[in-house]
């Protein structure tokens, strides 16, 4: 029995070649801010070193749920394996909420016994020497993986992108804390300051990213897509006289499914199978629905 594909075209080799790069160079940053959290006894620099750790996890899973995709449908598993991109969304999620909630703890604990760095002054030379390369690194990472066509940005690759656009925004922190204390040095409040800023950010990044992944584990409707628009669409090919049942979810963002039933008038059975035919591409080029069913019956007279 054949067995058709279900968009695994959708996958290409840049989204594995972008995730590569991504771990290579998050094993890179890992190793910079770890010298310099050590050497500047940043409470903010150790909670982005160790938020690196995450990173790693992450695009380790979410290579290896985009290798697992390509694989294809199989008699076992007659979708593919599309939802294992879900799961790896999750998974990330899960790990930048863990780390947000964490040091935003430490650096709020921090704060209220009086802004004193936990190891020590902190050195806002080592500080800015791991930030800066730390920066470059991570523009570059996010422009290679930008660069991926927008209809194969599965809800896996957009987890990764929103992660590495989150990291700027925390190298960015990095660096006001590291020239506010050149100014004033031995201000350790700036610092701990920073850490809470970081956790923020984390935290925050890590809702649309769950949200996003219940949807789909949810079978809810794809965001921005409606069922009356569907149906409105359906009914404007010649032929059609009612549609119902209609059904669309998600596998996973770049594969969405539909099911629906097609009353028709007294017509051939070749005639039939032209409207459904009309009636997939339709679904494919305005909502893109990858996956359409149809089934034709007779108008009730």
């Amino acid at each position: 029995m054949p067995l058709l594909p279900h968009g695994e075209t959708e996958t290409e080799g840049r989204v594995l070649r972008g995730f590569r790069l991504g771990l290579e160079l998050s094993i890179i940053i890992l190793a910079v801010e770890s010298v310099g959290a050590y050497f500047s006894h940043s409470l903010a620099l150790t909670a982005d070193a160790i938020h690196d750790l995450p990173d790693l996890i992450a695009f380790g899973v979410s290579w290896g749920a985009v290798r697992a995709t390509e694989t294809g449908v199989t008699l076992e598993s007659t979708y593919g394996r599309h939802r294992l991109e879900v799961f790896a969304s999750l998974l990330n999620a899960g790990l930048i909420l863990g780390t947000g909630l964490l040091f935003g703890y430490a650096g709020a604990s921090a704060l209220l016994s009086g802004g004193r760095s936990f190891a020590g002054p902190v050195d806002a030379v080592w500080l800015l020497a791991a930030a800066l390369p730390t920066l470059g690194l991570r523009a570059v990472n996010i422009s290679v993986l930008g660069r991926v066509p927008g209809r194969v940005r599965d809800l896996n690759l957009r987890s990764v992108l929103v992660h590495l656009a989150s990291d700027l925004v925390i190298t960015g922190a990095l660096l006001v804390a590291g020239v506010l204390l050149l100014v004033r040095p031995g201000s350790g409040w700036i610092d701990d300051t920073a850490a809470v800023v970081i956790a923020f950010v984390l935290v925050v990044e890590s809702l649309p990213l769950f949200r996003d992944s219940w949807d789909v584990l949810g079978e809810r409707i794809p965001r921005g897509l409606s069922v009356e628009k569907v149906v409105a669409t359906a009914l404007s090919v010649p032929g059609v006289a009612e549609v119902h049942d209609v059904h669309v979810w998600s596998l996973c963002p770049t594969l969405v499914c539909m099911t629906a039933h097609v009353s028709v008038g007294n017509m051939s059975v070749q005639e039939w199978g032209a409207i459904a035919t009309t009636l997939r591409r339709r679904m494919e080029s305005e909502f893109g629905i990858l996956h359409a069913t149809f089934e034709v019956e007779p108008a009730s007279s």
